[in-house]
């Protein structure tokens, strides 16, 4: 089950960078999301806690179409 699930609200500490395997909140575009960040050598991969989500790869000139907006520090779900 992925670790933050619709309606949740989510806590983001504004960063430029993030650590390997850390929670960002990532602008791809005009969408925003929430997924893994991974760096390869040149390659940023973005994954989704649900396996079944297909994972997100951008290498040279589509790096320019993502931006970090920060880092996932908590979240609340309601009862």
């Amino acid at each position: 089950a992925p670790t933050i699930c619709d309606g949740d609200i989510v806590c983001i500490r504004r960063q430029p960078e993030v650590e390997q395997g850390e929670i960002a909140a990532v602008r791809i575009g005009e969408e925003a999301t929430l997924k893994h960040f991974h760096r390869q050598g040149e390659t940023v991969m973005l994954l989704a806690d649900n396996t079944a989500v297909a994972a997100h790869g951008f290498a040279g000139p589509q790096l320019e179409e993502i931006q970090i907006e920060g880092r996932a520090v908590g979240f609340c779900r309601g009862l």
